[in-house]
């Protein structure tokens, strides 16, 4: 799977590859300063979009 997180003016601030095995202890976010994220999670033509908001 691919995730890119966006912040909300849209600048990617980072992509990764993460096994589908892997996504229940991966992490993500731990160095972001608070705010509001857009996570998009794509595998093949399957894409999401999940809003995070950081506190």
């Amino acid at each position: 799977m691919n995730l890119k997180v966006y912040d909300m003016i849209g600048r990617l601030i980072e992509q990764r590859e993460v096994r589908v095995s892997d996504l229940e202890t991966a992490t993500l976010g731990d160095r972001y300063p608070s705010g509001v994220y857009n996570v998009v999670v794509s595998q093949e033509d399957d894409v999401q979009t999940v809003r995070v908001v950081k506190r």
